[in-house]
């Protein structure tokens, strides 16, 4: 698109507490004004060179934020990897967080070889590292931070890997660099559940007590809240707990919980409709996008549809929103959520069933903060 704005009329805003109806102005791919005009067209002198889009019938979605569970950067085909990138597109995913596993032969030049296919990446990214426990060196942990990775994923296969971390030298790197800290523990018949629930435990002990925000794969303790810290702690949820967890923040409107996930994770049992249409879809958004955008630093930019944000919307007709599935079953929202169009910094990339993306046009988000905002 040009330097000429764009003017959304009509359509439905879904934010993570509510729905309301606005018209959203779009400039240079930011987005200006949210309001509901009661005269056509008297917003200052410039609205002549806006063009319009009719949303009439449509939820307007802030764009869904994906961590993505499978390193795309190493897909070195070109086809393939558009293609996986248009799948997420076609879910009404506008940014992706990718994580970069470097193994020790690599040298500088060579990770950055390795990163070079997101150049061609059709929607906003951004980087996250991998390393395991051993390779949490104090120079190594420093290195990743000062070239802009704000998110370590960390290895731990025995709560012994645990002790033998340098806490008060990762303590001031989360100190200096605002750093979260993902913990995998490996899904592995080594690693049986009584040491799971020990690293689990264990991690979780010292990261309140050095007072470091991290992000936790098992929600065993997500409902005993004495057990962690809800600031410092941040659960990442899998298919098994969605479903409860959206009840819970159904029954808990208003209250902040520590909860995210990615969009192909989310289940929702609605054969009983425990909440309305509406108030599913803004849950769903609160879960798969605002706290996403929350934990991984890239709220307000991304994640929610305000001022001054990146104008990623996903426009869904109201007339698709469970009105036409087999609610018998277990919902599967990557299966059933298709938006009607996608569009990313102002930018449509998906419409009426047509792609218009173009190789490289997805930007590299640097500057993320993801110790910033109580989820």
């Amino acid at each position: 698109m040009s330097q000429q704005g764009m003017v959304i009329r009509g359509g439905s805003i879904v934010t993570s507490q509510g729905i309301r109806q606005a018209d959203i102005w779009i400039s240079q791919g930011k987005i200006i004004r949210i309001a509901k005009d009661t005269l056509y067209k008297t917003w200052e002198t410039e609205t002549a060179s806006f063009s319009e889009v009719d949303a009439t019938g449509m939820y307007l979605l802030p764009g869904l934020i994906t961590l993505s569970d499978q390193s795309l950067y190493k897909i070195r085909e070109m086809q393939p990897y558009i293609e996986a990138i248009r799948s997420l597109i076609r879910m009404g995913c506008t940014s992706l967080v990718d994580v970069f596993y470097p193994d020790r032969w690599m040298s500088t030049s060579q990770m950055n070889y390795q990163q070079t296919q997101h150049y061609n990446s059709l929607i906003d990214y951004s980087w996250h590292v991998g390393m395991k426990a051993s390779e949490l060196r104090d120079q190594e942990a420093y290195k990743w931070s000062r070239r802009g990775y704000s998110g370590i994923h960390i290895t731990i296969r025995s709560p012994e890997e645990i002790s033998s971390l340098n806490w008060e030298t990762i303590s001031a790197l989360h100190t200096s660099y605002k750093t979260i800290f993902h913990l995998h523990i490996p899904q592995e018949a080594s690693v049986k559940k009584d040491r799971r629930d020990q690293i689990l435990q264990q991690w979780i002990s010292m990261t309140r007590y050095w007072k470091i925000r991290t992000v936790l794969p098992d929600p065993t303790l997500l409902f005993d809240t004495k057990q962690y810290d809800p600031f410092y702690h941040v659960f990442w949820l899998n298919k098994d707990w969605t479903d409860q967890a959206l009840r819970h923040m159904y029954r808990h409107w208003y209250e902040m919980w520590p909860v995210a996930a990615s969009l192909h994770d989310v289940r929702c049992d609605y054969r009983k409709r425990w909440c309305t249409p509406e108030e599913l879809l803004c849950l769903f958004i609160r879960l798969t996008s605002t706290n996403v955008a929350k934990v991984l630093g890239l709220y307000p930019r991304k994640g929610c549809l305000t001022l001054g944000a990146d104008a990623d919307i996903v426009f869904l007709k109201k007339e698709n929103w469970l009105t036409k599935q087999d609610l018998s079953t277990i919902l599967n929202f990557s299966e059933i959520f298709f938006p009607t169009s996608v569009m990313s910094n102002g930018k449509w990339i998906y419409r009426n069933g047509e792609f218009f993306s173009t190789i490289g046009m997805g930007r590299r988000i640097r500057d993320v903060k993801p110790y910033t905002y109580v989820i």
